[in-house]
């Protein structure tokens, strides 16, 4: 894990080199990361009102209702604007960027910024989560920081491995030696689908957890349905995360 983050401080430092376009990098990802927290705020909401809310007053539940509808509307709203902005951000960025580079060069940089922003949005993301979990149940959540950070250092060596592969890949191009495809492709793909599975098995893992703490009573049934919903949304992030990073791979092997 270590040398995927030293890849990717790198990258972010030669991608967005000048001092307030880090700090609107560093807002992009921030929000980003607050959507699946409000996420979990809206379906934590929800299961208070159905769990509870036959013995709320009314104006009460109609204030609950209201506060729902306007955190899932926020949510929608703040996935669409950081989606689309990340275009023209990037653009402002690289017209500040005084190297010069081919047409080829740029074209590879635009994949890995905006593969870059992935990746940091959805690792961001996943320790967010880890941490509105611990408002949960501080057991639960542990357990499930614990696996998360044995997912990223699996990911870490996948990742490594996948740029030294792609950028052998580049080598042999100039090399003029033929790289169907197939193998190009496969390759990430394999990589990317193979983190993602291993982050599944781990997923079935914490439910079997989950299920057993919540029959205890050591969880509640509106927090259990809360878990319930926030380790699928990590799960997600894992397959985000893990395709996401073979690609910026890809794109990083072929920029710089």
């Amino acid at each position: 894990m270590k040398r995927m983050t030293s890849l990717l401080w790198k990258s972010s430092r030669q991608l967005v080199p000048k001092g307030k376009y880090r700090w609107q990098l560093i807002l992009l990802v921030l929000i980003a990361a607050a959507i699946p927290v409000t996420e979990l705020l809206v379906a934590k909401l929800f299961t208070d009102l159905v769990v509870s809310g036959a013995g709320m007053p009314v104006a009460e539940i109609v204030i609950s209702v209201i506060f729902f509808a306007l955190l899932f509307a926020t949510t929608r709203i703040a996935n669409y604007l950081q989606k689309t902005y990340r275009v023209k951000f990037f653009d402002k960025a690289f017209g500040a960027d005084e190297r010069q580079k081919t047409a080829n060069t740029e074209s590879w940089e635009w994949a890995m910024a905006l593969e870059l922003v992935n990746v940091l949005s959805f690792l961001t993301q996943m320790f967010v989560i880890a941490a509105f979990f611990f408002f949960l149940n501080p057991g639960f959540a542990a357990i499930n920081l614990a696996f998360i950070l044995i997912v990223l250092q699996v990911m870490g060596v996948l990742f490594v491995r996948q740029f030294k592969t792609q950028r052998g890949f580049v080598q042999k191009r100039r090399d003029k030696e033929n790289v169907t495809p197939a193998e190009r492709l496969g390759t990430r793909i394999q990589q990317a689908e193979f983190g993602t599975l291993l982050a599944s098995f781990g997923v079935v893992f914490l439910f079997a957890i989950l299920i057993w703490l919540s029959i205890e009573g050591q969880i509640s049934l509106a927090n259990t349905i809360v878990f319930f919903l926030g380790l699928r949304l990590q799960n997600t992030t894992f397959s985000s995360v893990s395709s996401a990073l073979m690609r910026f791979a890809r794109a990083k092997a072929n920029s710089f």
